[in-house]
């Protein structure tokens, strides 16, 4: 491995905290964390998308994405798919070697297994069974795909890629098979080298840098907290390259804070892809609202802006439409406005502003909320304290190249940290872990309460994200892992000597007075290790021999009797 592939990857690791792994098994890892991160704007754990351990031939990598979220096992699959709306399926396969060539033979190991997991009814290795069936349970609900899923492929080794014939030829062979089965739309296969490694990875790792030519722009009035703002009309061709990536994909991760995903073909998007399609597509800048960009920083030269770290906060379906049809963008103009500002406070005001002019439901804005700050910032508190630090992903990506992360394993979602504190400390794991559903229906009264102190947040936080990097590090059994919940719950029921869901406390001083010792026993890795060890042995007994999955402790009986068994 070459001096700058491995410094990269033993950076990621030390973060991550999987250090202590081999260098090929870290060089998966690192890879698979690449390409997941390529398309998807959402905190993950990579070691519950890959699968190249234990002797599983061909396929290192697998992850399966419903509506732009990574489903890591049919828990999570069945509560995405719950309800009756459209669904985008996507499925990214991966084979990483640490050879510094590219092989003939591994590569069509890798294309051959990829091809029987995805068309044919038995897996290529009883280790990517539970994968499969991911794949056949998304495939019932074919009714609802807006379009047949996309298939991606990565083949990565540390060589040179100097497009090989024999081996384009059995890309290309697989790609037709693929397409032949008539189950994606769309199938890309991509090789790598290490090159590619090191520009994939700072991609992702640092901010986003775009240029584009704006020539009809005019300048909107000073306005407190933003550097700069224009209002203009920007060409279709130019528009694109905000928004496309250097594979021809668009980039999801800008529209995060557009808080609607992309809807599909609805009448108003059926309408936006035919006047492009249409001799009318000069009118565009007339019937269209355009989008509105917030970024962080610009520089000019000129007409020539390079905007740094943006988002697109409104003009999501707009985007998309302009995205996909691309190849009709002559004459198209989009009208366009910038904003450069680095306060936060103002970008969510213009997010919340430009959203709340459309028919955006006040769910959707939840991650906007006062409660929210509060959190984020009671967290940022201990900045000066680099060990006790957590970092909470409120807004997706928010973290991704900072150079404050101190270990990725110290971040944690919205959605972790709701499940989190239903188990610390509603004990309700079976919830948390089984129907997230129901659990985002208790926000605002047991969850997420504006009458919660902030202070009960952050050592859930601390519990959640510790046990991670046991499980990365390999202190607790990756086995238990679907178990989680369960674990963070009995540990907390071990601390306070109860089963019974506790009362959070609103005022500071209380709240301080309640969860200061319990924050001091999380920090202890000796005493908190000891903790989970004995829930794990308590789970292990009850589970007695059978595999613990997602079907485990699944129901408040369960949960109960857990709980009791750890109070003797």
């Amino acid at each position: 491995m070459d001096r700058v592939t491995r410094g990269l990857m033993e950076s990621w690791a030390k973060d991550a905290g999987v250090g202590h792994l081999k260098e090929y098994v870290a060089f998966e890892r690192f890879v698979n964390f690449i390409v997941l991160s390529r398309h998807h704007d959402q905190q993950f754990s990579v070691e519950d998308f890959s699968c190249g351990d234990d002797g599983t031939l061909g396929i290192d990598g697998f992850a399966l994405s419903v509506n732009g979220e990574l489903v890591s096992d049919m828990t999570e699959l069945e509560d995405t798919l719950s309800g009756n709306g459209a669904i985008e399926v996507s499925v990214t396969l991966t084979q990483v070697k640490t050879s510094p060539s590219f092989d003939l033979g591994d590569l069509s190991i890798f294309s051959d297994a990829s091809i029987t997991l995805l068309t044919d009814d038995e897996p290529p290795h009883p280790n990517l069974e539970n994968q499969q069936k991911l794949l056949h349970r998304v495939f019932e609900e074919s009714s609802r795909f807006r379009e047949n899923p996309v298939c991606r492929l990565y083949y990565v080794t540390l060589g040179s890629w100097n497009n090989r014939g024999p081996i384009v030829k059995k890309i290309n062979d697989s790609r037709k098979r693929l397409l032949g089965s008539n189950l994606f739309s769309r199938v890309d296969f991509h090789v790598w080298g290490a090159s590619e490694v090191q520009r994939n990875w700072r991609a992702i790792d640092s901010a986003l840098e775009v240029t584009v030519q704006f020539d009809n722009r005019t300048t909107l009035p000073d306005v407190e907290g933003v550097r700069e703002a224009y209002l203009g009309v920007l060409p279709g061709s130019e528009f694109i390259k905000l928004v496309t990536d250097d594979e021809g994909e668009i980039r999801k991760t800008l529209f995060f804070d557009n808080v609607r995903d992309f809807l599909g073909e609805t009448d108003v998007n059926a309408d936006i892809r035919q006047t492009l399609a249409s001799g009318d597509r000069s009118r565009f800048c007339v019937l269209n609202n355009g989008v509105t960009v917030v970024a962080h920083d610009l520089k000019s030269t000129g007409n020539r802006l390079t905007l740094v770290d943006f988002q697109v906060v409104n003009g999501c379906q707009t985007s998309h439409i302009l995205h996909s049809e691309r190849e009709n963008l002559d004459g198209v103009y989009v009208p366009f406005r910038l904003i450069v500002t680095l306060d936060d406070d103002v970008a969510k005001s213009i997010t919340k502003a430009t959203n709340k002019q459309g028919q955006v439901s006040k769910e959707n804005l939840f991650a906007l909320s006062d409660l929210q700050k509060r959190i984020e910032a009671y967290f940022n508190s201990f900045e000066a304290e680099p060990g006790k630090r957590i970092y909470y992903e409120r807004r997706s990506l928010q973290w991704s190249g900072s150079a404050q992360v101190r270990g990725t394993w110290r971040v944690i979602s919205l959605r972790n940290l709701m499940q989190a504190f239903a188990s610390l400390y509603l004990r309700i794991p079976h919830t948390a872990a089984r129907y997230y559903g129901d659990l985002r229906n208790r926000v605002g009264n047991d969850v997420f309460s504006d009458a919660h102190n902030e202070a009960y947040y952050y050592s859930t936080a601390y519990a959640f994200c510790k046990l991670d990097h046991f499980f990365r590090s390999g202190a607790i059994a990756r086995e238990l892992k679907p178990a989680r919940y369960h674990l963070l719950a009995g540990v907390r029921t071990i601390y306070s000597e109860t089963s019974t869901p506790e009362r959070v406390e609103s005022i500071d001083k209380k709240a301080e007075k309640d969860c200061k010792p319990f924050n001091a026993f999380l920090w202890d890795d000796d005493r908190y290790l000891d903790a989970v060890q004995t829930c794990a042995d308590a789970l292990i007994k009850l589970a007695g021999g059978q595999e613990i999955n997602r079907d485990f402790g699944r129901t408040r009986d369960f949960t109960e009797q857990y709980l009791s068994e750890l109070l003797k």
